[in-house]
């Protein structure tokens, strides 16, 4: 699948699940190949109707895993800071893609729909003052024109026992109001900037946290989304290794010079409902081009529990995605650890502080309307 990137939300030095690590997952999944594919129909049985029929409009649902699964999303940074995200219920979104004659989907625009919520449980040993459990609470549907840009519109609350903070999204960026005083606007750079800002207020940094927890978790949907598509070849080679980027000069202290991928799909024949994949990073190294910062990551992400249904009387797609909205086993289960590279003279070395752990997950399903 493709997306209509236009930008960038700028939250990455602290929700760090790089686009680098997903890109190596749709070029091992297609075989080095690129751009969307036909989604077939792989549970049909008998002939093969050909690819599916794909609505132009869905719904899709967020879910913690079950707690046999891996737990909440959870990223963890070497400077001491954790942040969970804790789904209350159902986070409730519409996406509109286009599909082209070839059956290639280009997801375009989405929005998270007003009532949603989610709690983000911070913990940092009281090194920050953000400690706690912080409530974001959408009050008015929030749209995002381009899949990876920032909304357009919309309203949210950030919420902890003693204050609310009103974030409403206007043309320039946000404006913010605390317990109903006074607003103030800020641009999404000045926005972002607020979190690591040591001499902001706590509330004005929560508040840039809750935006930031917003791309962390929709870049992980759409991340996973867009390789919904490919999984099929995936099935064709198994298990399937494939090598990542060698270093360009001395690797950190006991890293390998060139890592690999391991890609294992658990079922047999076609790809079925309840097949799981794991993508193995065995330390997968990513040169960023003209970036004197790199990743090395570490760890698995498992797609348990495939879903797909077919309204076979029209050929039409009802719903696809990984794990159940209803206290089904699976998801998108993670337990990474992702370390920034920095090459001086030839050497490359890792900090403590440029080390992020992520682990848990979330369930998802596209659906119907």
């Amino acid at each position: 699948m493709i997306r209509t990137d236009k930008g960038a939300w700028p939250w990455r030095a602290l929700w760090l699940i790089p686009v680098s690590v997903f890109a190596v997952l749709t070029i091992v999944a297609t075989g080095g190949g690129g751009g969307g594919d036909d989604i077939s129909n792989p549970i049909s049985g008998g002939d093969d109707p050909g690819p599916v029929n794909i609505l132009p409009t869905y719904n899709f649902f967020l879910t913690n895993l079950q707690d046999t699964d891996g737990g909440l999303l959870t990223a963890s940074l070497g400077s001491g800071l954790t942040v969970s995200i804790d789904i209350d219920g159902l986070l409730a979104n519409t996406i509109d893609l286009s599909v082209n004659a070839s059956n290639e989907v280009t997801f375009l625009s989405y929005a998270a729909r007003a009532g949603s919520r989610f709690d983000l449980v911070v913990s940092s040993g009281g090194l920050f003052p953000l400690d706690g459990t912080i409530a974001v609470i959408l009050t008015e549907d929030l749209a995002f024109d381009f899949i990876g840009a920032p909304p357009t519109s919309g309203a949210f609350d950030v919420v902890i026992p003693a204050e609310t903070i009103s974030v409403t999204v206007v043309a320039s960026g946000v404006q913010l109001s605390l317990s109903g005083g006074e607003v103030i606007p800020y641009t999404w750079d000045e926005f972002e900037n607020l979190l690591d800002d040591d001499a902001q207020e706590p509330w004005l940094r929560r508040a840039s946290l809750a935006g930031g927890a917003f791309e962390f978790l929709y870049e992980n949907f759409f991340n996973v989304a867009d390789i919904l598509d490919e999984l099929e070849f995936a099935t064709l080679t198994n298990q399937l290794v494939e090598s990542c980027d060698m270093f360009t000069g001395t690797p950190p202290p006991g890293i390998l010079a060139e890592g690999e991928i391991t890609v294992t799909w658990t079922g047999s024949g076609e790809l079925s409902p309840g097949d799981d994949f794991s993508w193995q990073f065995n330390q997968c190294w990513i040169d960023e081009s003209n970036d004197p910062i790199d990743d090395l990551i570490n760890g698995t992400i498992l797609l348990e529990n495939y879903t797909e249904t077919v309204d076979f009387s029209t050929n039409t797609l009802l719903d696809i995605g990984f794990g159940g909205l209803s206290g089904e086993s699976g998801g998108i289960i993670f337990d990474l650890t992702v370390s920034e590279t920095v090459e001086e003279n030839g050497v490359f070395t890792i900090a403590a502080d440029d080390v992020i752990t992520i682990t848990g997950g979330f369930a998802m399903i596209i659906q119907a309307p």
